[in-house]
């Protein structure tokens, strides 16, 4: 993999070369190089994130509760994306990370688009599931370190391992639909891939320079046709401390449907998500649900507004001026529950306080006390409650 990425990032510089004319630019996004009219273009970029955090009580069961501090450098990417002959996109994502001294490189995020019909963009490669305000918002951008809590009770979360998808191209409503290869899904019985179906509707009927209202569905459909083993929910409220996981259950279908909003007014925005997850019980077995919702509302300090794509419907952070630094306080509540027919309810819900800095338009630094309560998950002599203490330093070009 590494040589056919330095191969194709060869090939691209000296076709740039070839050309006496092309433009080169340094941006707050990464190095832009573009050709006469600007039929070509070739971008690098990047973002390292490095979490540090302390946690205890529930999250710590494995050292009778006690606090722990760990680190991990959640993400180091590298971004390769252009277009070709106006009409052509194509995007190259590398995770690099090292572990054990044993490095661990992996595509994150690779394919080509075509972009030229006028009803609808086409992207055939590794890229999201249109699933989820919040999924769907750049790692760079979200508000809270983690994401919420549905997140990890879905494969929907993480790129699939190859797929097809449809954006509508204009104003007014948006939709995105597509076929996907879940990641690590199992075969079906003829021995072909697993295919999940998944849809969004969107739109923002206010739009303005100081407020935008979004609203929008989803649905996808996992099309499971052979039994397999998976939990309701496996969380991690903070990436390096201990999971809380709900119980296993046998399924042979999951289905699950979502319903967000999003509300900005200068430098207030207010978030939040309803999702529900059906799966059915394989072999006669029970049927399981999982139901979910966040809210999240951030407000500027320094008076920033939260950005936001019309055609997306995907939320942005907030930018820093010239001047100085940015500040802004996050507020969020997250319940997730896990029902199976005949058993005893399994819930988690978490209350988090932060603040994030922005010294500039590439750095951010963040900070998260959240404090989380479960049932069902602990036994009866260990803690159902914990405090976890997060901070990021993230750089992104």
């Amino acid at each position: 993999m590494k040589t056919l990425f330095f191969y194709s990032l060869s090939c691209l510089l000296i076709a740039f070369q070839a050309s006496a004319d092309q433009r080169v630019n340094w941006t707050n996004s990464g190095f832009q190089i573009t050709s006469p009219g600007g039929a070509f273009s070739f971008k690098l970029g990047g973002r390292i994130m490095w979490d540090v955090d302390s946690f205890d009580g529930v999250l710590n069961r494995s050292n009778d509760g006690s606090r722990r501090l760990r680190n991990d450098l959640r993400r180091s990417r590298l971004e390769l994306g252009g277009t070709a002959y106006d009409d052509w996109k194509f995007t190259f994502d590398v995770n690099i990370k090292a572990k054990a001294g044993a490095s661990n490189t992996h595509l994150h995020a690779v394919g080509v688009g075509y972009t030229g019909l006028h009803a609808f963009d086409i992207f055939v490669g590794r890229t999201k599931e249109p699933f989820g305000l919040e999924e769907l918002t750049s790692s760079k951008s979200i508000s809270s370190i983690e994401r919420n809590y549905f997140t990890e009770a879905t494969d929907t979360d993480s790129q699939p391992q190859f797929g097809i998808r449809l954006d509508s191209n204009g104003s007014g409503l948006g939709w995105s639909v597509g076929l996907f290869n879940p990641a690590g899904g199992p075969k079906k019985s003829d021995g072909n891939n697993r295919i999940a179906f998944t849809g969004r509707l969107f739109g923002a009927p206010i739009d303005t320079g100081s407020k935008t209202l979004h609203l929008g569905i989803a649905f996808t459909d996992r099309n499971i046709d052979r039994p397999i083993q998976q939990k309701g929910f496996a969380l991690d409220v903070a990436e390096s401390g201990g999971k809380l996981d709900s119980s296993w259950l046998t399924i042979d279908s999951d289905r699950q449907w979502g319903v967000e909003g999003l509300y900005i007014a200068g430098p207030f925005s207010l978030q939040s998500e309803v999702f529900v997850k059906k799966v059915g019980g394989a072999n006669g077995g029970p049927d399981g649900d999982v139901h979910h919702y966040y809210s999240q509302a951030t407000y500027s300090l320094t008076g920033e507004r939260r950005g936001y794509n019309a055609k997306s419907g995907i939320a942005d952070m907030i930018r820093p001026s010239a001047d100085g630094w940015a500040m802004e306080l996050v507020g969020k509540l997250d319940h997730i529950e896990w029902d199976i027919e005949g058993l005893p309810t399994q819930a988690v819900s978490g209350y988090l306080a932060g603040l994030n800095l922005y010294p500039n338009k590439n750095v951010k630094l963040m900070l998260n006390v959240i404090r989380v309560t479960s049932e069902g998950i602990a036994t009866a002599d260990e803690d159902d409650a914990g405090t976890v203490i997060s901070t990021r330093l993230q750089l992104a070009f």
